[in-house]
């Protein structure tokens, strides 16, 4: 089963425009895809799925709370392609059998080109707000629920079925060798869809379309934002049965389950005052800046995202001294506040904000995206400045080599390094390489060395090629840009490479 040039362009599109997710940087190995696509795209079309290997991803872990984690995946560059294009085949399938947009706001596809997987916007705005009129009604009841690690815990088969129930059979073979691709990034399993890549968002959809149509075929009133649920009710006994009726459709159907903790049914007024209600005027401004940009775990736009009247108003914050109190909350800060502060902070190159990031780094774990993000933007420190921050953001790395670093931190402020030399500390960097016993670590420190390395450290590297897994291979290849001119041609030709991306990671260092 081959997939056409023509899908194959487009999953590129949509690659280039959604991006590859936000839990990782994006790989260095996408860029070259791009600059060497007339070639490649032949290159894929031939490949037949059915009997596609495929390359390992690198795993790893992102926090979803400062307690709590998930497991994530980055995928290879043809996998990720791949991936992209079963999901842009199938999304005319998923889109009609969804319910409309006033039930389920997340990732519609309406309106969208060939080459997007879903709109980008507003629709968490577009929920919360009918979210908030529903809930200023008069003797109102509302349910809050959501499901328990959703991703993670989706079975391939129940998503198959659900694909092939609201496809025709022109898409028989696609849904069979995205079952296949599913079932290898799952390391063999038969549960799970990898956390991460945009493409995982609409078959999520798709295996809530049954669970959807059952709760408003009960005459549940509800609304949907990925697995957010939401029930409105005249009485606290029609919420439970809501609740009830979605808890055991999830499981019946899928083995899925709703989360205790985050289950509550409160009636109107108790629910506007908790969630709605402003007590003070520090909440006031926190709120109105959660507004701007939503107050979700799912779309969070950066401050370029944003329109001229929000940004306005973005500006009138004293945005440092939030960051300032935000940091001061010990176990309950508001990561969402600061990870968009540190977002704008990044536009506004403050260095006067250093100090404060710098002393909170443990606590800033995190949202490790947003520290690298922020100290990215200053390229033209004073060396002696650019060395002591440096030092204080891979000295929570270095002291974690005898345990186990947080790859989540390591994999983010290593990013820094590779966005720019003048960070400099190589010694540091071939030693996390080195030391280290995670992939995902060992990656990030290959291409910071690839830029703020020597050829010292890429002599040093080359020894790792043999026992490495694909993304590591990628990231050394690229390393090996710090080796003269005429050593990388030779080192290149002695490699005997056959795998296409390899080839061209040492062409684009030559």
């Amino acid at each position: 089963m081959n997939l056409s040039s023509s899908l194959l362009k487009r999953a590129l599109k949509a690659t280039l425009h959604h991006g590859y997710g936000t839990l990782f940087s994006e790989p260095p190995e996408l860029g070259i895809v791009k600059s060497n696509w007339a070639d490649l795209v032949v290159e894929l079309a031939k490949v037949d799925l059915d009997n596609y290997e495929g390359y390992d991803a690198i795993l790893s872990f992102a926090p979803k709370s400062r307690l709590n984690v998930r497991r994530v995946g980055l995928l290879h560059p043809y996998d990720f392609i791949f991936y992209t294009a079963l999901v842009l085949a199938l999304k005319g399938s998923i889109s009609k059998s969804r319910l409309p947009a006033d039930k389920v706001f997340s990732y519609r596809t309406e309106g969208t080109s060939p080459s997007q997987l879903y709109r980008t916007g507003s629709s968490w705005k577009d929920f919360r707000g009918t979210v908030e009129k529903r809930a200023a009604k008069d003797n109102c009841v509302v349910g809050v629920t959501d499901i328990a690690d959703f991703y993670p815990r989706i079975y391939h088969h129940r998503l198959v079925n659900g694909l092939e129930a609201s496809s025709d059979k022109t898409m028989k073979d696609h849904i069979r060798v995205l079952e296949k691709m599913l079932t290898r990034f799952s390391k063999g399993t038969s549960y799970g869809i990898p956390v991460g890549p945009p493409a995982s968002r609409l078959l999520g959809e798709a295996v809530l379309i049954d669970v959807d149509s059952t709760l408003l075929s009960f005459g549940i009133d509800f609304v949907r934002f990925v697995d957010d649920y939401i029930i409105f009710a005249d009485r606290v006994q029609d919420a439970e049965y809501g609740i009830r009726v979605l808890g055991e459709t999830l499981f019946r159907n899928h083995g899925l389950t709703l989360q205790t903790a985050k289950t509550k049914i409160s009636s109107a007024t108790e629910y506007v005052e908790r969630n709605l209600t402003i007590h003070s005027e520090k909440e006031e401004n926190r709120r109105r800046l959660l507004q701007i940009f939503g107050d979700g775990d799912y779309q969070i736009p950066s401050y370029d995202e944003l329109e001229d009247d929000q940004k306005k108003e973005i500006d009138a914050f004293n945005l440092s001294e939030m960051l300032r109190e935000a940091l001061l909350e010990r176990e309950n800060v508001d990561y969402r506040e600061v990870q968009f502060i540190l977002g704008r902070l990044s536009a506004l190159r403050k260095p006067e904000l250093i100090p404060t990031v710098l002393e909170n780094l443990e606590r800033l774990y995190p949202v490790a995206e947003s520290v690298a993000a922020f100290f990215k933007e200053f390229t033209d420190l004073p060396k002696n400045d650019a060395s002591e921050i440096a030092k204080a953001l891979l000295t929570p790395i270095l002291n974690a080599l005898d345990a186990r670093p947080s790859e989540y931190y390591s994999m983010w402020i290593l990013s820094v390094f590779q966005h720019h030399k003048n960070w400099d500390h190589a010694e540091d960097l071939l030693r996390i390489f080195q030391e280290t016993s995670s992939g995902a670590v060992r990656r990030f420190a290959a291409l910071a060395l690839a830029t703020s390395g020597t050829r010292a450290q890429a002599l040093a590297i080359k020894d790792y090629l043999a026992s490495a897994s694909s993304l590591c291979r990628t990231a050394m290849l690229l390393a090996t840009a710090r080796l003269g001119k005429d050593e990388r041609r030779y080192f290149g030709k002695s490699l005997q490479l056959s795998d296409s991306l390899e080839k061209l990671c040492i062409k684009a260092t030559i």
